[in-house]
């Protein structure tokens, strides 16, 4: 299983730009891309970013702050969805100059928990096409169990992977568990179009910690996920709350390198 880091690890510790120096110092050899802001999405940033990379690092996916724009890829609104399809255009360009194969959607929110049921054929019809567009920039889009997005249950992901053939999944491992799910669950109901894990550790406490640092068996889920014959990215996606130094992101990053390479 490839072990990677997200340049989301680094927000406020270190620029978006310097993070590829920092990832190829620590000896890591896959990213996703972070893009929080919207002067990240400009071609200009993303040319200069693709300008850093080199042999030695390969950016498996580009991620957005979807809170930007994603939801309102959904709005009932015309206006609304053109202007977030400008901004989503950008991301697949970013994603597509770094060389990324897969985009990291959170897609609409559910902040208030709608007691409504999903129309997830009406999703799906939206999603299918802007998966149609991501392709025309050699992207595919990978949708995330995010616990406050519409798509936080193992059987909406699956309904959602069944109805849209064109899209993949990230799960992530503490959405899952703050959605109350163990991430197995999450790993079965989308079966091999599981693309992406995002890792996380989680504490008794319920909050977020390095993995290694809490109380999910990563040792478990590696071994079941293989003997599932799926074989995903694991990108650590640690918040800058939970570490103060890089060596600590790094021996987080060695830990899940030393059970992957056992299992």
């Amino acid at each position: 299983m490839k072990i990677g880091i997200s340049t989301a690890s680094f927000f406020t510790k270190v620029p978006t730009e310097s993070c590829f120096a920092e990832l190829r110092g620590m000896g890591v050899g896959m990213t996703e891309v972070f893009l929080s802001t919207y002067s990240e999405y400009e071609k200009g940033f993303a040319d200069a970013l693709a300008a850093r990379l080199d042999g030695t690092l390969k950016v498996h996916s580009v991620h957005a702050l979807s809170s930007q724009f994603e939801g309102e890829l959904f709005s009932p609104s015309n206006r609304v969805r053109d202007d977030a399809e400008q901004l989503f255009r950008k991301v697949c360009y970013a994603g597509n100059a770094l060389g990324a194969r897969y985009y990291t959607f959170h897609g609409p929110l559910d902040l208030k928990k709608s007691s409504a049921d999903t129309d997830v054929n009406a999703y799906a019809e939206r999603f299918s096409y802007i998966a149609d567009i991501a392709k025309t920039y050699g992207i595919k889009i990978a949708v995330e169990n995010v616990h406050y997005c519409k798509f936080a249950s193992p059987e909406l992901m699956r309904a959602l992977m069944n109805a849209c053939p064109a899209l993949c999944a990230t799960i992530d491992v503490k959405h899952s568990i703050f959605s109350g799910y163990d991430p197995l669950k999450f790993i079965d109901a989308v079966g091999d179009r599981v693309v992406t894990v995002h890792v996380t550790d989680v504490t008794k406490d319920e909050a977020t910690a390095l993995p290694g640092k809490g109380r999910y068996d990563f040792e478990h889920f590696f071994r079941e996920t293989e003997k599932r014959g799926i074989e995903p990215a694991v990108i650590i996606e640690a918040y800058a709350r939970d570490f103060t130094y890089i060596e600590e992101l790094k021996a987080s990053y060695d830990y899940l390198r030393g059970i992957a390479d056992k299992v």
